[in-house]
């Protein structure tokens, strides 16, 4: 969606391209290109957002309720603050999770769970012999 909530794309599409600071341009085969500015924002309150299905998000139904206001959620990034987009056409998005240090804290996750599983068995052991020596 551009910031008018709505891009209209004609037909004989030659190009389509992102640009970095936001907007997405066309060229037709036969009448030049048009330029639209995605409508971009900043959630500063993401737990209000409401999930929609996969991907797609929206606000609450209820904001009355919640005593919010849609402002208090999302700004939207227009005019000077449209300086803070940056976009990268035909990249895909990296992950931030670091697959070795979450490897290491799973390896060490396990093995606190065998010591500990090692401990309740002894434990239990020894509450049987206490158990036997009656």
């Amino acid at each position: 969606m551009d910031a008018n909530e709505q891009i209209l794309i004609g037909t004989e599409i030659k190009n389509i391209m992102c640009a970095s600071a936001g907007e997405i341009r066309v060229t037709y085969q036969n009448r030049g290109a048009e330029t639209f500015d995605l409508g971009i924002v900043s959630v500063e309150k993401p737990q209000f957002l409401v999930n929609m299905s996969d991907n797609p998000f929206t606000l609450p139904d209820n904001m009355a309720q919640l005593g919010i206001i849609e402002n208090e959620i999302y700004t939207p990034l227009t005019g000077a603050l449209r300086n803070q987009v940056s976009l990268t056409e035909g990249a895909l998005e990296k992950s931030i999770v670091d697959l070795n240090t979450e490897m290491t804290d799973l390896m060490q996750v396990q093995r606190q769970y065998q010591f500990q599983s090692r401990a309740v068995s002894m434990a239990n052991q020894m509450m049987g012999l206490v158990n036997g020596i009656r």
